[in-house]
């Protein structure tokens, strides 16, 4: 396939990048930086949100995924701007697939796990999520694309005991404990390929 990673120089991004590249996807990579694009992808430097780059980069791609991260210095409207403006773009150009990682709800985000070990508590345990996030996942379900919204849990640096789930709809006082970016960028990459989890908002990680 043809795919387009918006965000592909981030933690996320970058472990997408390089699992659909293992998979004999070719893929082009928006980042701010080159020098941060991964190796093997076709670069797409500028913002995420820039109308005119997404009207060069987004024709001739099979989906898009769109993981963008926010650093503290970003705008608090980054995610939500970002996200429309590809929307807007992709109609015209052809893509239909949109995969967007955000995050999980705060109440969906175990404060502790009994079985973690504890070099793994500072990096695993996220900063609240953003409010821009809601936004960003409203524009993105009333689109008429064919979207999957992925809201991971918390990124962990090293493995995780038990196995990886995913739930949609997520019952009541259910809660993610983590996940690493490598089993993000998979499940983003399945979701890519077998068309899953379309219009549903997958909660995924490792349930406390």
């Amino acid at each position: 396939m043809q795919l387009l990673v918006i965000g592909a120089s981030g933690r996320l991004g970058g472990a997408i990048v390089s699992e659909a590249l293992s998979r004999g996807h070719q893929v082009t990579a928006q980042s701010r930086e080159r020098r941060r694009v991964p190796a093997g992808a076709l670069p797409a430097v500028g913002q995420p949100g820039c109308p005119q780059l997404l009207a060069e980069i987004v024709p001739g791609h099979d989906a898009v995924v769109f993981a963008v991260g926010r650093d503290r210095d970003a705008p608090d409207t980054l995610l939500s701007d970002a996200t429309r403006a590809l929307i807007a773009a992709m109609p015209a150009a052809g893509p239909r697939r949109l995969v967007a990682i955000t995050g999980a709800p705060s109440d969906q985000i175990g404060s502790r796990s009994r079985w973690l070990p504890s070099r793994l508590l500072s990096p695993l345990f996220a900063r609240p999520r953003h409010p821009d996030k809601d936004v960003q996942e409203d524009v993105i379900a009333a689109s008429d694309l064919d979207w999957t919204i992925i809201r991971p849990g918390p990124i962990a640096d090293g493995p995780l005991p038990g196995g990886l789930h995913a739930l949609w709809p997520v019952p009541p006082n259910v809660q993610v404990a983590g996940v690493t970016s490598a089993e993000v960028a998979q499940f983003a990459l399945d979701a890519v390929e077998h068309r899953r989890w379309q219009r549903s908002r997958p909660l995924v990680g490792h349930f406390a």
